[in-house]
């Protein structure tokens, strides 16, 4: 992992950068309208629990992954967290971004008091297993979902 990685939450300003990331991650997403792009990102902003974290490298964003904090009535009403949406520039990557970034989250988490850390992935490449599991991540839950698509 690289010790000079810049992480933050992500601002207001940010919503740019991360529109171009989130297109590496899902490439098939139709985009968004400027409006509603706007509009989803200062809802997200603002809503209790979530974080969005940036990785920055000379003042351009080229990572992020959301934190959701979720809270609980269960383990003594800790919450727990949940990680989606990781992603590091196509250019970028293999250079530690991605995993401080991940780290980074886990750890915000962690400080929160929750009790487990939750990400899901959809992809079948091992490599994209093997990078979950150097962040600290540990496969050994079987998940389900159900998609609205």
């Amino acid at each position: 992992m690289r010790p000079d990685v810049m992480l933050r939450p992500a601002m207001a300003d940010d919503l740019d950068d991360l529109l171009l990331l989130y297109r590496d991650l899902n490439p098939a997403d139709p985009p968004l309208g400027d409006e509603a792009a706007r509009c989803a990102f200062e809802t997200m902003l603002a809503q209790p629990g979530l974080t969005i974290f940036v990785a920055e490298d000379d003042g351009k964003v080229v990572a992020t992954a959301t934190l959701i904090i979720i809270p609980n009535l269960t383990r003594g009403a800790r919450p727990y967290g949940l990680i989606e949406n990781v992603v590091t520039r196509a250019s970028r990557r293999g250079q530690g971004f991605g995993e401080a970034v991940v780290r980074h989250a886990i750890a915000e988490g962690f400080a929160a008091d929750c009790y487990k850390i939750m990400l899901l992935t959809g992809r079948q490449d091992g490599a994209v297993h093997r990078f979950y599991e150097r962040c600290g991540l540990v496969q050994n839950k079987t998940g389900f979902q159900i998609r609205n698509d």
